[in-house]
């Protein structure tokens, strides 16, 4: 790996910059700049940098894996994101803004904290206590810690099947995913965690029950949030508290977004009754595009995730029998919030999927590649 893709995994800290740095700067003047960042910098910059096909090489992928960078880099976002909610409890009770600016700084925020949501997706599915303690931290910052359960052992089990509320049915909006994601991932999530409970014989109502802890702890970080905000400014800082929610939605809406284009209309073929074939990197879109790669930790080689699940960031591969989106995934979620757009252009590109995919050829080659 060169040494500026190695850096450039660092881009994350300009919008750590742009969402508050500048808007605390200015004394809460700027407060669309995470926006921006996100949605107009990174598209522009995708567009001048191109996409990046290149996969670490064989002699190289002991040392990355081993590489300590990589680690320091997501680990340290966690602490810097708290950072950033402790700053935004200052700003919010210290600057007047108006309904404008206040939008965009919830915006902004709630965009940065969905990144960050990325980040627990990382360190949850490393086997280390450390990281998964990390990836909850992080998940309850955002009143999402049910994910930690459900996606590692309900989505990675049924992505691309009708039994996965994460993936996105050929012809469903954005809107209508966000409420079958969000809704049905909790179910989910409460039922694979009831049957754990239940295979321990240990009662629902329990300590050891972790969707109790999914809705208790995000209330008590906001209470805690809440009552530092009242002590700063000397009475009740109930701003604090839309705030709070506030950038969480955001956040896990951003999520579910990049859920819905991730695995849109792609569908596993059912080799018997409730059982599917095994996932390879035909089965989730993909975006080799550079820097919104380096900015999502290559989140956008999502196929070769979903095949080796356990895989580091630094070391995901490119497959060029995966289906490819247009754009990276910035620009794909704005094409995703106007549905006619979206279906204009992502329809066709499922259909040609689906007449490559249920090739047996091209389905071996897959599979050899992935070896």
């Amino acid at each position: 790996m060169s040494a500026f893709k190695k850096l450039g995994f660092l881009s994350i800290y300009l919008m750590i910059l742009l969402s508050n740095g500048i808007f605390i700067f200015t004394h809460g003047q700027f407060t669309w700049t995470g926006v921006l960042f996100a949605y107009g910098l990174v598209p522009l910059v995708d567009a001048l940098m191109g996409k990046d096909k290149n996969n670490a090489r064989k002699e190289d992928f002991e040392q990355l894996m081993n590489d300590r960078f990589f680690d320091g880099v997501v680990y340290s976002l966690v602490y810097v994101h708290l950072i950033q909610l402790g700053l935004a409890v200052f700003a919010i009770l210290t600057y007047e803004m108006t309904l404008f600016q206040w939008i965009g700084y919830v915006l902004s925020l709630g965009i940065f904290a969905g990144t960050m949501i990325n980040v627990a997706h990382e360190l949850g599915h490393r086997s280390s206590k450390t990281a998964q303690f990390h990836a909850k931290l992080t998940l309850m910052t955002v009143c999402y810690m049910h994910f930690f359960i459900e996606h590692n052992r309900g989505h990675h089990v049924w992505v691309a099947t009708p039994y996965d509320p994460a993936t996105a049915r050929k012809g469903q909006s954005l809107y209508a995913f966000w409420w079958q994601s969000v809704t049905g991932s909790f179910r989910s999530a409460l039922a694979i965690e009831k049957r754990l409970l239940e295979k321990a014989k240990v009662p629902f109502w329990s300590i050891k029950n972790n969707m109790i802890w999914v809705v208790v702890l995000p209330l008590l970080f906001c209470g805690l949030l809440t009552a530092l905000g009242s002590w700063q400014v000397g009475r009740f800082a109930w701003e604090v508290i839309p705030f709070f929610f506030g950038q969480s939605l955001v956040a896990f809406l951003l999520l579910e977004s990049v859920n819905y284009i991730e695995h849109y209309g792609i569908v596993r073929r059912e080799t018997a009754p409730g059982k599917y074939e095994r996932v390879n990197p035909l089965h989730s879109w993909n975006a080799n595009h550079l820097f919104s790669n380096l900015v999502l930790f290559q989140l956008q080689r999502h196929s070769d995730h979903h095949a080796y699940a356990s895989r580091p960031y630094q070391v995901l591969r490119h497959f060029d029998e995966s289906p490819q989106l247009p754009f990276g995934y910035p620009l794909m979620i704005l094409m995703a919030m106007a549905p006619p757009l979206w279906f204009s252009v992502m329809d066709k590109r499922l259909e040609r999927w689906q007449g490559y995919v249920y090739d047996s050829q091209h389905i071996a080659q897959v599979v050899r590649d992935m070896a």
